[in-house]
């Protein structure tokens, strides 16, 4: 709600004074209502009370007459105070009512007053409330910014932990080749066995010679063995280390899911050479089974021959 528009003394004394010349008498609602229902009844009144207290200076003024004339006014006084007493007595009236509405306008204003202050006691509420928000997010733009900064720093360690990875993966092709020398020794075994067989199968007259090469045969078998224990030592090693990439891969799979794929690949092939050294190691036990049972292979062959 807007203030009350400023009402001065001259606005007042004009409208008074037009009232006054029209025959009407000044009240403080009607003056008001002149001005267009604007200002406070409270200043209007005080206002109009200024001009009604110079209205009668002027009257005791103008009573400054010869004694004889003022003999004569006082004798048609006296006789007119009964008729005036009834003036008053409405006069007297207006006065009240015009207090009763001063009354009734300081009623509004003090309701207008008590408004105001519920509007700035909600304003200040609100304002505590948008502080108590802004604080708030001040807090969880810090806690946002600290946890980029832990993201980035993981980030950084997965692709840390990753480029070892893929160091170590690099070695792979290396136990390819063992295994591809291991498959190569085993076969060049295979094919001594064969020819000894064979030799045994046709030269069974040189048993000694027969048994040097068994004994050979059998020495190169120990020294396949051998490669072939180490070549699974490390195969084991590497399917050691490839387990542990794998279980610190799965911590970080939520930042690292693109480098899932070659952890997946590195472990199949650790799987692949595990599966083809345990070949291995059955073709080794193998050939010392038959090397262990040579004087039997001879008439075997003999017989398929």
């Amino acid at each position: 709600m807007g203030r009350e528009a400023m009402i001065t003394a001259e606005q007042v004394n004009a409208v008074a004074d037009a009232m006054k010349a029209e025959g009407l008498k000044p009240t403080s609602r009607a003056v008001r209502e002149r001005l267009g229902n604007t200002g406070s009844m409270g200043t209007i009144n005080k206002l109009l009370q200024r001009w009604k207290a110079g209205q009668e200076r002027q009257a005791t003024a103008a009573l400054t007459l010869p004694p004889a004339l003022q003999r004569a006014l006082l004798d048609f006084m006296d006789q007119t105070l009964t008729a005036e007493r009834a003036t008053l007595e409405a006069e007297l009236a207006d006065q009240q009512q015009e207090a009763a509405d001063l009354a009734t306008e300081n009623e509004r204003q003090a309701e207008l007053i008590a408004a105001r202050d519920e509007q700035i006691e909600t304003l200040s509420l609100e304002k505590a409330e948008a502080e108590g928000k802004a604080g708030q997010l001040a807090a969880d733009l810090d806690a946002a910014r600290e946890d980029a900064a832990r993201e980035r720093q993981a980030a950084e360690q997965a692709r840390t932990e990753l480029a070892k990875a893929q160091l170590r993966l690099e070695a792979m092709p290396r136990l390819e080749s063992d295994l591809a020398t291991l498959r190569t020794a085993l076969d060049e075994q295979r094919a001594a066995r064969i020819a000894a067989e064979q030799s045994a199968a046709v030269l069974t007259a040189q048993k000694d010679d027969l048994g040097a090469r068994v004994a050979e045969a059998q020495a190169r078998a120990e020294r396949a063995d051998d490669a072939l224990t180490k070549l699974q030592a490390r195969a084991d090693s590497v399917g050691g280390q490839l387990a542990e990439r794998t279980a610190a891969l799965s911590a970080a799979e939520a930042r690292a899911q693109a480098f899932e794929r070659e952890a997946t690949a590195a472990a199949a092939d650790a799987e692949r050479a595990r599966g083809e050294a345990k070949k291995a190691g059955e073709l080794a036990a193998q050939l010392r089974g038959q090397l262990d049972g040579q004087p039997a292979a001879p008439r075997r062959e003999s017989r398929k021959t």
